[in-house]
């Protein structure tokens, strides 16, 4: 390997994110089956009905759920039609504005969002909070929020 091409790969950048990938992966792998067997929703489907219930109010705007997600608006529709096919959401036209739609979670989403984070939690506490002193937990979530891109549209 050549000076250029081991710099590159050696680049403080790349080694970091290869540890965030790393590190997502490796989570998701865990934690993810725990949601699916409680809930039956897939990782996309809990992770927009957990966004939307953070949204104050009972419907918001679809693109701003995806928006936190960092999903496009193809991606999008496509979960929203699935979820509303599923009665985890409704779905309306926005009255003041006729080409948006809101969304709102169903009681059945609401059921299910609260089964797969029954499941999902003590895992999380397992894998991740108990690892961290609270110190530490609150400086890797400012970190993480200065550059995740979902955090920066809020």
């Amino acid at each position: 390997m050549d000076d250029e091409l081991h710099a590159l790969v050696e680049d403080e950048g790349v080694v970091l994110w290869g540890q965030v990938v790393n590190l997502h992966r490796a989570l998701n792998a865990r934690l993810h089956a725990d949601i699916r067997e409680a809930s039956g929703l897939d990782g996309a489907e809990f992770e927009f009905l957990l966004r939307l219930a953070r949204f104050p109010g009972p419907r918001t705007h679809a693109s701003k759920v995806a928006a936190r997600m960092g999903h496009t608006s193809a991606g999008t529709t496509k979960l929203v039609a699935r979820l509303e096919e599923k009665g985890l959401i409704t779905r309306t036209r926005d009255p003041e504005d006729g080409r948006a739609f809101q969304v709102a979670m169903t009681d059945e989403g609401e059921r299910l969002l609260r089964a797969g984070l029954k499941a999902h939690i003590p895992q999380l506490d397992a894998e991740v909070v108990q690892r961290l002193t609270a110190a530490q937990r609150r400086q890797l979530q400012n970190l993480l929020a200065r550059i995740d891109p979902g955090e920066r549209t809020r």
